[in-house]
């Protein structure tokens, strides 16, 4: 047992004096450094809404003019046809599409369903309940008096004088209410205009990721170090499975220093539960193990194991979530990334 931890010493010492395994702690170090000096920053919330109107309706094309020059988050946009529309909203430059169907209005005063608003939204729309919240808002503005005239218009108790006076009433008390202060009031902010949504965030760095391919890397680099010592016939006299245990030590001591440090880099910049962090950390540093063992298996010369090494490596980066968003792949590329250890962190 003694000369067991002498060894994963000796081994421990060499990884940390690797020039590839310093900089990656340094790197590490001044990420964590970096999210804690830098101030939180303001970000805009931009929702584009697209809005397809095919009811020509004066009241509707007023409806539809008062919701693109709205002040509110959601800024609405008219389209000409349907596949403009699921065009924007499947490559992202609208949030949700609204279709108001021909016919509308007349229905609507009518209180019939059979023309319903259409709401197109993806898995990615932010914020849709809220968007027709606004929608609705506006209808509410423009048609329900239109809906109240219309259903007492229906009834024979009022003669078409007794409508016009009633209309003309209905309207003062209808325009009062919208723009009561006592009923609805608007705090004065940023000059009484709210047509953004900002929240507080730190400089957007994957620390994680960098941390997750940083462990897998020191996994990668301690196979390498194992082979070349392995072809200068320093394990010679060890048995097969003696051989294995180096093989495993190689790895763990390159892996050990990158785990100590991403644990608390990451609790800085991530915060939350200390303890299921490190669990975390440490879960995923023996799965680097195991997959660097692996290959260790696999390749077992030093000058196939150097020529496949950067082929990880970039593999690691570009499926691994560092440089582009795992969510964004499609299906193939997606099973690629679930190949490498760096998606399941």
């Amino acid at each position: 047992m003694k000369l067991f931890f002498n060894r994963f010493f000796i081994l421990l010492k060499r990884s940390i004096k690797q020039p590839v395994n310093i900089a990656m702690l340094a790197v590490l170090l001044v990420l964590a450094i970096i999210y804690r000096q830098v101030p939180a920053s303001e970000k805009t919330l931009y929702v584009p809404v697209a809005l397809l109107s095919e009811d020509d309706s004066p009241l509707m094309q007023k409806t539809v003019e008062d919701l693109v020059h709205a002040n509110s988050i959601f800024h609405f946009y008219t389209v000409d046809s349907r596949e403009q529309m699921y065009e924007d909203i499947s490559s992202g430059t609208a949030n949700s599409g609204f279709v108001i169907p021909a016919g509308f209005t007349e229905n609507a005063l009518t209180t019939d369903p059979k023309t319903p608003i259409e709401v197109y939204t993806t898995q990615a729309s932010l914020l849709p309940s809220l968007s027709r919240d606004e929608v609705f808002n506006q209808f509410f503005r423009h048609y329900a008096l239109e809906i109240v005239m219309f259903q007492l218009g229906e009834s024979p108790v009022y003669s078409a004088d007794q409508l016009q006076a009633l209309s003309g009433k209905l309207d003062e008390i209808y325009d009062t209410y919208l723009n009561s202060s006592e009923i609805f009031r608007v705090e004065d902010a940023s000059g009484g205009v709210y047509n953004e949504l900002t929240r507080e965030e730190k400089v957007d760095i994957p620390v994680r990721k960098l941390a997750g391919l940083f462990i897998l890397a020191a996994g990668l680099i301690g196979i390498a170090t194992y082979l070349k010592d392995s072809e200068e016939h320093l394990y010679e006299r060890l048995r097969g499975s003696e051989r294995y245990v180096m093989r495993v030590l190689h790895i763990v001591s390159c892996i050990l220093p990158m785990t100590l440090i991403a644990w608390p880099v990451l609790w800085i910049t991530e915060g939350g539960n200390g303890l299921l962090l490190l669990g975390q950390v440490v879960l995923y540093s023996l799965a680097c193990i195991l997959y660097a063992c692996f290959f260790s298996v696999i390749l077992r010369s030093s000058s196939v194991y150097q020529k496949v090494l950067p082929i990880l490596l970039t593999f690691a980066i570009i499926f691994g979530g560092v440089l582009f968003d795992i969510a964004s792949f499609d299906n193939a590329f997606k099973a690629v990334s679930m190949c490498i250890p760096t998606y399941y962190f």
